[in-house]
């Protein structure tokens, strides 16, 4: 504990840190920058501490992109070709037994991704949608100038219900904040839905899971407000046994692996930082105690 209280710059996870806090609120009184191993910093915003607090936070970023790209792209192809019932199918030795599964596929260039959060990762799915030529959508909860926009987005947007609406395929990489929390539980997906105008779209979720709650993504599924849900993120981690979501036929679950931290990343996202620490320059990537991200 000596050593933490004497240190000036340090390199760790956010719970990790909100927990030392919580036990001791000195117990890092000299530090002046802290740089997360981890993208999403919620836990410092969720433990009761006073913010803001005395020293920089920046996120762990600029990796996390291609690979959630990655996820997200394969899994809304895995959706649309039904590679599961292909695999069901091998397994019963059954040629093309699901045949209306495997047949009716939809080709990616006459579809629209709407992307709710245009950060880093969320233009990085973007550019990798572009690459099949989808059509996307991004949702910002500020509006971007021209100078702001990135190439991967054909169209920006404030209105949630218009992202909801016009789309095929919808990702959440929402952060967790006091705006964020929730916001698509209840009816809010109910726009989405072919009777008010949407497409039936299929929901996909790699940012927070408490961005819609347990209950809210059946209730959209059983009411056919979404088709599918594809989820990577829950409210609560793991996902206890009892979760109705193991068994839904419509919910594919994932165990928030669509983007990892490689421990390979960790010196490379710091020294850059900390270059710019010793230079006096502003930090890359630098967490908005009043935004919460």
């Amino acid at each position: 504990m000596a050593a933490l209280r004497e240190a000036q710059i340090l390199i760790s996870e956010p719970a990790v840190i909100a927990s030392l806090l919580r036990h001791d609120a000195s117990a890092l009184e000299n530090l002046k920058w802290c740089q997360s191993s981890f993208a999403g910093v919620d836990p410092l915003f969720r433990a009761g501490l006073e913010l803001p607090l005395s020293f920089q936070l920046t996120r762990f970023a600029g990796c996390f992109g291609p690979p959630i790209a990655e996820w997200t792209l394969a899994r809304i192809i895995e959706h649309e070709r039904g590679f599961a019932a292909t695999a069901s199918d091998q397994l019963g030795k059954k040629w093309a037994g699901s045949r209306e599964r495997v047949l009716s596929y939809r080709y990616l260039s006459r579809m629209t991704l709407s992307i709710l959060g245009c950060g880093d990762i969320g233009t990085c799915i973007a550019a990798a949608a572009k690459a099949f030529g989808m059509n996307t959508v991004g949702y910002t909860r500020t509006p971007r100038g021209a100078d702001e926009k990135e190439s991967g987005v054909d169209e920006y947007t404030t209105d949630i219900s218009y992202a909801l609406q016009a789309a095929d395929f919808i990702v959440s990489v929402l952060p967790s904040t006091q705006e964020t929390v929730g916001l698509l539980s209840d009816e809010a997906l109910a726009i989405a839905s072919t009777d008010t105008g949407g497409k039936y779209p299929v929901f996909l979720n790699v940012g927070r899971g408490d961005v819609i709650d347990e209950a809210s993504i059946i209730q959209a599924l059983d009411n056919h407000y979404i088709s599918a849900a594809i989820l990577d993120v829950f409210e609560v981690e793991p996902l206890p046994v009892e979760s109705p979501l193991w068994h839904h036929p419509k919910v594919t679950v994932s165990p928030h692996v669509s983007g990892l931290t490689q421990a390979s990343d960790v010196p490379k996202v710091f020294l850059s930082n900390y270059k710019r620490y010793v230079e006096g320059e502003s930090l890359h990537h630098a967490v908005d105690w009043d935004k919460g991200y």
